[in-house]
């Protein structure tokens, strides 16, 4: 899903995850090679680029929470994995933050203790560089895929279920748009049936069907490619197991309606 911190669509955050990665690293191997050798410039080098990884791990771990909060899917794999992820660097940073107080000056020399520190930074880093490979790559989170005739991507915030979703000559034919109607987050799309409603959480791992591909009046989810039919939301294609929620749609003056569920009805009443 596209990325809520960007300049220009590309999103800042792996922009910025390079140069904690690469300054910690270094850092680490500046250690060592200070500790072994004796070398009381590369020990201060090593001490300065710790500094310089935490400020801009702190710069990096913005863009990263927005995107966490603002475009991860809710009750979702990649919601779980991103959580995982953002705490394992939130570590990284403590730990590497130990280590410059612990030393105090980019005089004073490393000893296994502060390596140590470093050690656990790198080794946490990578496990969460992998989980974040993972968002990238599997969960496509921060990623603009938009299909031929897909159309720009379309997202908008109702406060109630009585306002209108969008002008019934606003969607052409396979395009999509996300709707969060009062905290729920609902696709509409326009298949050859018409226009159509339906949740856009997976009922696999919870992949947001509203960065998917509609194709007639299936749609298939961008992470492990389980396919819905979007009228009925019963499972055309694995390996999701349960269909998925489906609303009815209302055209009054040219607006496009999402009826809310009965169920839903009984409750506020």
């Amino acid at each position: 899903m596209r990325s809520h911190a960007s300049i220009s669509s590309h999103p800042i955050h792996p922009m910025l995850v390079a140069f904690p990665i690469g300054l910690f690293v270094t850092s680490f191997v500046f250690d060592l090679i200070s500790l072994a050798s004796g070398n009381p410039a590369l020990a201060a080098a090593a001490w300065y680029c710790a500094i310089a990884g935490i400020i801009v791990g702190f710069a990096a771990a913005i863009p990263g929470a927005i995107d966490f909060l603002g475009v991860v899917p809710p009750r979702s794999s990649g919601k779980k994995r991103g959580l995982l992820h953002g705490s394992l660097n939130a570590i990284v940073l403590v730990l590497f933050l130990a280590m410059v107080i612990y030393r105090g000056s980019s005089a004073a020399m490393p000893n296994r203790f502060s390596v140590l520190l470093s050690l656990a930074g790198v080794v946490l880093l990578g496990i969460s560089g992998w989980l974040g490979a993972t968002l990238v790559y599997r969960n496509q989170i921060g990623v603009d895929h938009r299909y031929a005739g897909a159309g720009k991507w379309k997202e908008r915030t109702l406060e109630s279920w009585d306002r209108p979703v969008c002008n019934q000559s606003e969607l052409a034919h396979g395009q999509m748009m996300l709707a969060h109607i009062a905290g729920e987050r609902v696709v509409i799309g326009k298949c050859p049936e018409g226009i159509t409603a339906f949740s856009d959480h997976c009922t696999h791992k919870g992949g947001s069907l509203a960065d998917g591909v509609l194709a007639g009046c299936t749609v298939q989810c961008p992470w492990h490619g389980s396919q819905f039919d979007v009228v009925t939301g019963r499972v055309v294609a694995g390996p999701a197991q349960r269909k998925i929620e489906t609303y009815q749609t209302e055209v009054r003056n040219g607006e496009i309606y999402v009826v809310r569920k009965r169920e839903e009805v009984r409750k506020v009443a």
